[in-house]
Order: structure tokens, then C-alpha cells, then sequence
């Protein structure tokens, strides 16, 4: 695992009529998440061109911290809502920048 900056593109995609309720709890994830150690950049972004499409840029200081939230409170919080449920699909891109 590098020491470099991580960012991380994490692209949701509601169940069906499920975009509100998902949306609700990623705010919650958000607020939690942005205090927790390493985390630079935690912001959630909805798709105006599909509103079950949302879509997480994250920086963090390491990967290790990364892995850290992964493994966390937060995740764990909206887990135990029910969020899981309300995911259609999701892809995550973990990124270093080259230029």
C-alpha cells in the first residue's frame, strides 16, 4: 500500500424507488465520515442525468486509512440502517494521480 494520497470514485446506483431513502442515509454516512481520521475529501454527488446514480469522491491521506473507514463506525452505521438493501449496483475506483 502506498503512502501517496488516495482517491476514490464510488459510483451507487439505487434499487428502483429507492433513491430518496438511499440518499437520506448516504447523507448521514457523509456526515460521519468527514470526521474520521485520514479523510480529506468525502463529498456525494447525484447524477442529473439519472437520479439513481450517486456518486461518492473521496480523498484520503493513505490507502491504509482508507481501508481503515472501510472496515469502520460509519459503514457500519449504514449497514445496520438497511442500506445495503437499497443498492442496486456499485463500482469503486481507487485512483493515484498521474498528472
Amino acid at each position: 500500500m502506498s503512502a501517496a494520497p488516495l482517491t476514490v470514485i464510488a459510483i451507487i446506483t439505487a434499487q428502483e424507488g429507492q433513491e430518496s431513502a438511499l440518499r437520506a442515509l448516504q447523507e448521514k454516512l457523509v456526515a460521519e465520515t468527514r470526521t474520521e481520521d485520514g479523510c480529506l475529501r468525502y463529498e456525494l454527488n447525484q447524477s442529473l442525468d439519472d437520479g439513481r446514480i450517486l456518486i461518492f469522491v473521496e480523498t484520503w491521506e493513505t490507502e491504509a486509512k482508507w481501508r481503515a473507514h472501510i472496515d469502520g463506525a460509519a459503514l457500519a452505521n449504514f449497514a445496520a440502517a438497511g442500506g445495503g438493501a437499497l443498492i442496486a449496483d456499485k463500482v469503486i475506483h481507487r485512483l493515484t494521480q498521474v498528472a
